[in-house]
C-alpha cells in the first residue's frame, strides 16, 4: 500500500508542481492589470490657451504598443493633424501623439483607444478647447473610458475553449487514472477514450489558431474580412500579450500531442507514467488562459492566476471525467456493474478533490473581484457567480448521490442523473466564458468631498455669495450658487451668472459655463468637470439686471 501511495504522489504531485514552477518563472514579467485613464493634456471639459506640442494619456497600468489610435475632430468632423500614437519609451503607462500642424481656436473633440496589456480594449472621449473660440459654455459630455463589452464571437470562443479543455481532461483523466491498470492495455475500454481525446485535440487546436484573428479583430476593430489581414495578424503576435500566449499554446499543444504519440509508441500507456509530461502540459494551457483573463489584470497577479488556473482545472477534470463516464457506460455494457463500480469509487476522490479546488479558488477570486456583497446582485458579474454557485451545488449533491449509488451492490446505472450533472457541468462552462470577458464590479466610493463657503462679494456693497460643490473630485460636479443681502434674504435679480474653473497652477486652462436660474432662488451648473486632482480656482461673476456685478473667487483643493 505504502509503494503504491508513494507512486501515486509522484503521478500525480509532481506534473503539477513542475508546472507551477514553470508558471512561477514566467509570471514576474507579466503583472498585468486593467488600464484605467488617470490624467490627460488636454484636459477633459477644459479650455487652453493653445494647442500644446504632443497630446498626452497616462494611465495607472501598462498600456500594449500596438494597435493605439487618437484622433482630434473640430466642431465642422474635420480630422486635425496628429501624429501616430505610440508608448512613451520611458514610461509604459504613457502614450503620447505628436501635434502636427496648426490648431486654430475652437471646440475640439478627441476620440482615444488603447489595448490593456490583459488584452482588453478600452476606448473614450474627451472634449476640450483652445484659444478665446474655445471657451466650454456648457457642461458637454464628459468624457472617460467606456466599457468594454465583449461580443457574441469572443464568448462563444471561450465557451468553445473551456469544453473542450474539459473534454482533454476527462480522457487524460480516464485513460491515466480511472481505468485499472490491468485494463488500460483493452481497446475496448480505451478506444472511446482516446477517440474523444484525439478529436478534443484537434478541435482545441482550431479554437487555438482561431484565437489570433478574433484578438487582431478586437485590437483593431476591424470586421472579421480584416482580421485575416498579414499587417493586423502581424502586429498581434509580435507586439502583443495574446499574440505570445497564441505562441505558447501552440508549444504546449504540441508538447501534450507529442507525450502521447510518443509514448504510445513506447508501449507505456499500461503503467500511466507517461501521462506525467502531458499533465504539465495541460496545467500550462491552463495558466495561459488565466494569463488573458480578469486574473492578469489583479493587483496580486501570480496568487489570482494560480486559483484560476486551479480553478479551472477543478472544473476540467470534473466535468470532463463526468462525460467520459457517460461514454464508458455504454462501451463496457457487458463488463457488469461491477466494472461500472469501480470505475466510479475512483472517481469519487478526484470529484471531491475538484470540488474543493473550486470553492477554494472561487472564493479567492471572489474576494478580488466582488468588492461588496451587494454586487453579487447588482452587478452583472456577481449574478453570473451566482448562478454559476447554484449551478456547482446541483453538481456536488447528485455527485454525493452517484457515490452512494455506487456502494451498494445490485444498484442499477442510472445515465439520467449523470446527464443531469455532466448539462449543469456544461452551462457553468458557458458562464465561465462569459465571467472571463464580463467588467468586474468598481469598488464603492468613498463618500465625495463637497465644498461649501460663504464670502462677500468683492466689487459689491452688501452681496454675500455662496458656493457649493459636489462632489469634489475628479469627475463630474454640480455648481450651485446663491447670492444673497447683508440681512441674509436672497437676491434673485441676476440677469447672469457665470463661473470660470481653472486649475491654480494653469490659469489659463480654464472652463467658463453659464448657471441656469433655478426656482429656490439658487444658480446650478452641472456637469462641469475637474480635470485634474490638486488646486482649483472657481471665480463667479455675476451681472443683475440693473448692471451690478458681484465677482467672487473660491480656492478649494480637489481629489481623485
Amino acid at each position: 500500500m505504502k509503494a503504491r501511495d508513494t507512486r501515486w504522489k509522484r503521478l500525480i504531485l509532481l506534473p503539477l508542481l513542475s508546472a507551477i514552477l514553470i508558471a512561477t518563472l514566467a509570471l514576474p514579467g507579466l503583472a498585468w492589470a486593467h488600464a484605467t485613464l488617470t490624467s490627460s493634456t488636454p484636459a477633459d471639459q477644459t479650455s487652453m490657451a493653445e494647442m500644446p506640442e504632443s497630446i498626452e494619456l497616462a494611465f495607472n497600468e501598462t498600456i500594449q504598443g500596438e494597435f493605439l489610435s487618437i484622433k482630434v475632430t473640430n466642431t465642422a468632423g474635420e480630422e486635425m493633424p496628429v501624429g501616430q500614437a505610440e508608448v512613451s519609451a520611458s514610461d509604459s503607462h504613457l502614450v503620447t501623439a505628436p501635434v502636427e500642424g496648426e490648431f486654430p481656436d475652437g471646440i475640439y473633440t478627441m476620440n482615444w483607444r488603447v489595448v490593456s496589456a490583459d488584452g482588453h480594449p478600452i476606448r473614450g472621449t474627451i472634449r476640450f478647447g483652445i484659444g478665446s473660440d474655445g471657451v466650454l459654455t456648457d457642461a458637454g459630455v464628459a468624457g472617460g473610458a467606456a466599457d468594454y463589452t465583449p461580443g457574441a464571437d469572443t464568448v462563444a470562443h471561450r465557451a468553445a475553449l473551456y469544453t473542450l479543455l474539459s473534454l482533454v481532461a476527462g480522457a487524460i483523466l480516464y485513460l491515466g487514472f480511472l481505468l485499472p491498470a490491468g485494463l488500460r492495455g483493452t481497446k475496448k475500454l480505451t478506444r472511446p477514450a482516446r477517440i474523444v481525446f484525439w478529436a478534443a485535440m484537434a478541435l482545441l487546436l482550431l479554437v487555438i489558431l482561431i484565437g489570433l484573428p478574433l484578438q487582431a479583430k478586437l485590437f483593431a476593430d476591424v470586421p472579421w474580412s480584416e482580421a485575416f489581414g498579414k499587417e493586423i495578424l502581424s502586429q498581434t503576435l509580435e507586439g502583443t500579450s495574446s499574440g505570445r500566449m497564441f505562441l505558447l499554446q501552440v508549444l504546449v499543444w504540441l508538447m501534450i500531442a507529442g507525450a502521447v504519440v510518443v509514448n504510445d509508441m513506447m508501449g507505456w500507456g499500461k503503467r500511466g507514467g507517461h501521462w506525467t509530461i502531458v499533465i504539465i502540459g495541460f496545467v500550462l494551457l491552463l495558466v495561459t488562459k488565466a494569463l488573458t483573463g480578469h486574473a492578469a489584470g489583479s493587483e496580486h497577479v501570480f496568487g489570482q492566476v494560480m486559483a484560476d488556473t486551479l480553478h479551472m482545472l477543478g472544473a476540467t477534470a470534473w466535468i470532463g471525467g463526468l462525460l467520459m463516464l457517460l461514454i464508458s457506460l455504454s462501451a463496457t455494457a457487458g463488463e457488469g456493474p461491477a466494472f461500472w463500480r469501480t470505475t466510479f469509487r475512483r472517481f469519487a476522490p478526484w470529484a471531491f478533490g475538484s470540488v474543493i479546488a473550486l470553492i477554494f479558488s472561487g472564493v479567492v477570486m471572489s474576494v478580488t473581484h466582488v468588492p461588496a456583497w451587494s454586487d453579487l446582485f447588482t452587478s452583472r458579474y456577481g449574478q453570473l457567480i451566482v448562478a454559476k454557485s447554484v449551478l456547482l451545488l446541483v453538481m456536488g449533491i447528485l455527485g454525493f448521490l452517484h457515490f452512494r449509488r455506487a456502494r451498494r451492490e445490485g444498484e442499477e446505472r442510472r445515465t439520467w442523473s449523470l446527464v443531469t450533472e455532466l448539462a449543469a457541468g456544461i452551462i457553468i462552462l458557458v458562464l465561465a466564458g462569459l465571467l472571463t470577458n464580463v467588467p468586474t464590479p468598481q469598488p464603492a466610493a468613498a463618500a465625495p468631498e463637497v465644498f461649501s463657503d460663504v464670502q462677500p462679494a468683492e466689487d459689491a456693497e452688501n452681496v454675500r455669495i455662496s458656493l457649493d460643490v459636489r462632489p469634489l473630485q475628479v469627475t463630474k460636479s454640480t455648481f450651485t450658487v446663491r447670492f444673497t443681502d447683508a440681512e441674509g434674504a436672497a437676491r434673485t435679480d441676476w440677469q447672469q451668472v457665470t463661473l470660470r474653473i481653472a486649475p491654480q497652477a494653469a490659469s489659463s486652462d480654464y472652463t467658463e459655463v453659464r448657471a441656469e436660474a433655478q426656482e429656490d432662488g439658487s444658480y446650478v451648473a452641472s456637469g462641469l468637470y475637474f480635470g485634474s486632482a490638486g488646486i482649483w480656482n472657481v471665480e463667479v461673476h455675476g451681472l443683475s439686471e440693473k448692471f451690478e456685478q458681484a465677482d467672487r473667487t473660491f480656492t478649494m483643493e480637489v481629489s481623485e
